[in-house]
């Protein structure tokens, strides 16, 4: 006797449902930051950008068209750069992380994803792009 196909798998009791969330997205921030591993990093400085994606809950009803019922994309972006010209950390994963806790917490936006690149390494024959991508959810 053939077997019948086994249904996928209903979801456990008390499990929580797929969130749909709406997104607004800024791309190619740019800023001087003074990070890296080596001194010569750190003191010449070089161009950081960074892509940034904010979460906010959808409604089901047409949204007022008033700024403050949305995020203010002009003050994350003062946001985005303020921090990238601040940091002093060496590495790439932990700006994009300080960016990531920075816009949850001033924004109170349930999940942000950071995409965080240097455009030019001083590192003599070094020619790629080096980015971090990731992704934080509010605790």
């Amino acid at each position: 006797m053939p077997r019948r196909p086994r249904s996928p798998a209903s979801p456990r009791a008390g499990a929580p449902a797929h969130e749909a969330l709406d997104w607004l997205r800024l791309a190619r921030i740019q800023g001087y930051g003074h990070l890296g591993i080596t001194q010569k990093e750190r003191e010449l400085g070089q161009r950081i950008e960074a892509d940034v994606e904010l979460a906010y809950a959808p409604t089901t009803k047409r949204r007022p068209d008033v700024i403050d019922e949305a995020i203010d994309y002009e003050e994350v972006h003062r946001l985005v750069r303020s921090q990238i010209e601040m940091s002093r950390c060496r590495l790439l994963e932990t700006l994009a992380e300080e960016l990531a806790l920075a816009l949850i917490q001033e924004f109170d936006s349930p999940r942000v994803r950071v995409h965080v690149r240097k455009l030019h390494v001083p590192v003599e024959d070094f020619t790629t792009t080096p980015e971090v991508i990731l992704e934080r959810v509010k605790s």
